[in-house]
């Protein structure tokens, strides 16, 4: 009976990602689009042709060389897609970067935050080998997370300086490093006690997943590997949900003697950059973050 009634739950907090989405698309500006940005859109970066592996590309139509921004839209790991990002994604083309925009596989019932973190990494080579053809300068690459993905961004620009996780994670060996990342109102951590965040945990992760070595790597408080992160933005405003996550991690930053930017402004809420990176106090924030991250 508890299993029944456990599935239930999960299909419904699944079904709830996906209206969440369904709305939430419709709160995206479409006259906010600069049109002068260039788009190619549902590139496969990897060989199957899933939806799930494909990505977007904005960038300024000009030879001049430009630094690369990974994008990972958030979504609580079970729900969204790249689509939710594509404003936000337009505005850092018309700040000077080549955006790829990535989807991934969603969690539940088949795939976990672990296969999304193997997602991000073959994305992250297929853009390696072809930033070029859009002027994409790989030797700046930048990397940024929203709410659940900020695990997903911080986790792939750990695995550049360890080669240890690497070969926990079946992954690769790397010759490449981020400049930068930028983390959006982001779940920091897993700990939170409610019966969301049990559900979520039992749904994004493997059986016994806690005593695993790839978990064991999320528990970022206790990670040497964060030490070595490059310069790293914080975003939240007051009406963030996930606010008080963001100063544990910006407390972890400072543990390890990571440099690092904590953006508190605003009151657009949990989504507020993505969804209206045009606004006043969201334009100021860009600047911001720009200069930190080039300075």
């Amino acid at each position: 009976m508890c299993f029944s009634v456990s599935t239930m739950i999960n299909r419904i907090m699944k079904q709830s990602g996906e209206k969440s989405f369904c709305k939430d698309l419709k709160k995206i500006d479409q006259t906010k689009f600069d049109k002068t940005v260039c788009e190619e859109l549902d590139i496969s970066y990897a060989d199957d042709n899933l939806d799930e592996h494909k990505l977007d590309v904005y960038y300024s139509e000009n030879k001049i060389k430009k630094p690369v921004l990974i994008d990972i839209h958030g979504g609580g790991f079970i729900s969204h897609d790249k689509k939710i990002d594509s404003l936000f994604c337009n505005f850092m083309a018309q700040k000077g970067f080549v955006v790829f925009n990535l989807n991934y596989r969603l969690a539940y019932p088949e795939y976990t935050v672990f296969d999304q973190i193997e997602d991000i990494d073959t994305a992250v080579r297929w853009i390696l080998a072809n930033a070029e053809k859009y002027c994409g300068d790989v030797n700046a690459m930048f990397i940024s997370g929203h709410s659940s993905a900020g695990v997903l961004a911080l986790v792939e620009a750990m695995l550049c300086n360890s080669v240890q996780m690497l070969k926990d994670y079946n992954l690769k060996e790397r010759n490449f490093n981020y400049k930068g990342i930028i983390l959006d109102c982001g779940l920091m951590h897993f700990y939170k006690k409610s019966i969301a965040y049990n559900g979520m945990r039992n749904m994004v992760f493997p059986k016994n997943y806690a005593k695993t070595e790839k978990y064991k790597y999320l528990i970022f408080e206790e990670r040497d590997e964060i030490k070595n992160l490059p310069k790293t933005v914080l975003i939240t405003n007051k009406k963030d949900e996930l606010k008080a996550m963001t100063y544990w991690f910006k407390k972890v930053l400072e543990h390890y003697g990571v440099p690092h930017l904590l953006i508190d402004d605003g009151d657009d809420g949990h989504m507020g950059i993505i969804f209206k990176p045009y606004s006043d106090a969201s334009l100021k924030n860009l600047e911001k973050i720009s200069q930190f991250l080039y300075e």
